[in-house]
């Protein structure tokens, strides 16, 4: 299976290393020269249903912006490869690793290395197919309810129970598997107490659980989610401590 490739370049033409890595994976590679060509391919390649695509983006040409959109927007690729001419913020690598980047590339990487991690990106973004893609997004059913994928939206945020992924603004936190199943039940008891046991069973789905050994592996969980969501204005602050009793969503 090929792979269809989107690469959004700074210039006239593209990296010549990376360019002959796609090659070599045989890969279909579209040229664009904006931000707004490179979303019009992208969802016209979702759009059609077409095999998973690689998006390769130059920061110069304002990759970051871009990933900040495709969250945005919902619009998912099979693998993004992040190429920096400059190389000289560490910022920008670490705004695109949390914007979804695969890999990140600079020109000063020798070419045989820019076009070996090339070829590979696209070899793994072929792959997986939309149909692959779609089933791998299908939330399993858990034991107590059936996981949706619909959101939960509350002010200033939406929730998806079902990847344990927050959304604020043009951001999003994603939670461990515990500390989704604690989010999602605090935030569906929202303004109330929700009692340790409760959340014991909830985090490790062992009814029989003891409680005092239950507390003590609660308590690291819940302290790393509270600090995660500290990351947003939106949610900070949101989970207070009833001491001895348990937690609440405010």
């Amino acid at each position: 299976m090929s792979c269809n490739v989107v690469y959004l370049m700074a210039g006239d033409q593209p990296d010549r290393a990376i360019e002959k890595g796609l090659t070599e994976a045989g890969c279909n590679i579209q040229l664009t020269r904006s931000i707004a060509a490179t979303m019009a391919a992208l969802q016209a390649m979702r759009d059609a249903g077409e095999a998973s695509t690689l998006l390769v983006a130059e920061v110069q040409a304002g990759g970051i912006p871009l990933l900040a959109l495709l969250q945005e927007h919902r619009i998912e690729v099979g693998a993004i490869l992040m190429f920096d001419q400059n190389g000289t913020d560490i910022h920008a690598v670490i705004k695109a690793l949390k914007y979804g980047a695969s890999d990140y590339l600079l020109a000063s990487d020798p070419e045989f290395q820019r076009e070996i991690r090339a070829r590979i990106l696209a070899e793994r973004a072929a792959m997986r197919s939309p149909k692959q893609a779609r089933r791998s997004e299908t939330p399993a059913m858990g034991a107590a309810r059936a996981a949706t994928s619909k959101l939960i939206t509350m002010p200033g945020f939406h929730w998806d129970p079902a990847i344990h992924v927050i959304y604020a603004g043009s951001g999003y936190l994603r939670l461990s598997p515990v500390e989704g199943r604690l989010f999602d039940l605090l935030l569906n008891k929202r303004n109330r107490t929700v009692m340790l046991e409760e959340l014991i069973r909830a985090a490790f789905n062992r009814p029989d659980m003891d409680v005092n050994r239950g507390v003590k592996l609660l308590r690291p969980h819940m302290m790393r989610l509270r600090n995660k969501l500290e990351q947003f204005p939106e949610t900070a602050h949101r989970i207070i401590n009833l001491r001895g009793s348990g937690y609440m969503f405010i």
